[in-house]
C-alpha cells in the first residue's frame, strides 16, 4: 500500500512529537518531515511532493493561516490549535481538517479517515468526462481528451488537441478532482499521462507540445511512464 507523505510544522517541540507520534502509529504515514515554523515550508514543497501538511496556527514570525494566504497550490493541509475560535477561520481555507490541540490519537484518526475518502475518491474516479465553468456555463469536457492543465495565476488553461479552455481554478483544487491518470509534472503543469509521446531529458512532448519536468518531479514522472533501463 502506498504511503502518505507528510509535513508536521510545529514550534512547540511537546507538540510537535505528539503529532509525529500520531502519523507514525497511524500506519499509513512515511517518517514525516518535521519542521519548527513555515518559512521553510515552501522550499521544501517545491522540492518534495508531500500529501499532506499539519500546519500549526500559531507559529512565529508567519503564522499557519497567513502561509495559506501567502501561497497557492498547496498540497492537503490540516491546521492545528489550541484555540477552537480558529476552527471557523481554518474552513474558510478549504483546508480538509482542523485539529485542536493537545491532539488525541482518536481524533487524529477521524482526519486520517477523511484524507484517506479523499484520495480513493480521486483515485477511482470512473467518469469519462468532468464539467468546467466556462464563460459563465458549466462545460462538459472529456478527460480523455484533454492533454495537459497549465496554471495562470488564479486561472487554468484546459488543453485539448482541438481546443483551449480557460477556466477560474488553482492547480490545487483541481489535482484533487482529477482520476490518478493526471499527474503533476511542474507547478505549473499537470498532464495526461496517456498523451505522453516522449520524454527528452526533462521536457515531455505530447502532440506538439513540449511540457517542463521539475526536477522534484522527474523520477515520479520516469516511474509512471514504467520506463525501462
Amino acid at each position: 500500500m502506498k504511503k502518505y507523505k507528510s509535513i508536521v510544522v510545529d514550534d512547540d517541540p511537546i507538540s510537535q512529537k505528539i503529532v509525529s507520534q500520531c502519523v507514525n502509529r497511524s500506519g499509513v504515514f512515511e517518517e514525516p518531515i518535521l519542521l519548527n515554523d513555515a518559512l521553510g515550508l515552501k522550499e521544501i514543497l517545491l522540492k518534495e511532493k508531500v500529501d499532506v501538511i499539519f500546519l500549526d496556527i500559531e507559529l512565529p514570525e508567519l503564522s499557519g493561516l497567513d502561509f495559506i494566504k501567502a501561497f497557492e497550490d498547496l498540497p492537503t493541509v490540516v491546521l492545528m490549535s489550541n484555540m477552537k475560535k480558529y476552527a471557523v477561520d481554518a474552513f474558510e481555507f478549504e483546508v480538509l481538517d482542523f485539529l485542536p490541540k493537545p491532539i488525541e490519537y482518536g481524533r487524529f484518526l477521524k482526519t486520517v479517515n477523511k484524507l484517506e475518502k479523499v484520495f480513493t475518491s480521486n483515485n477511482n474516479t470512473e467518469s469519462d468526462s468532468i464539467f468546467f465553468k466556462v464563460n459563465g456555463k458549466l462545460q462538459k469536457i472529456k478527460l480523455s481528451h484533454i492533454l495537459f492543465f497549465e496554471s495562470m495565476s488564479d486561472y487554468v488553461k484546459i488543453i485539448t488537441k482541438e481546443k483551449t479552455y480557460v477556466v477560474l481554478q488553482t492547480m490545487t483544487k483541481l489535482q484533487k478532482t482529477l482520476p490518478n491518470i493526471f499527474i503533476r509534472c511542474h507547478r505549473s503543469y499537470i498532464i495526461n499521462l496517456e498523451k505522453v509521446n516522449a520524454l527528452d531529458d526533462r521536457v515531455l512532448e505530447m502532440e506538439g507540445h513540449a511540457i517542463p519536468v521539475s526536477r522534484s518531479y522527474y523520477n515520479e514522472i520516469k516511474n509512471e511512464l514504467h520506463v525501462l533501463g
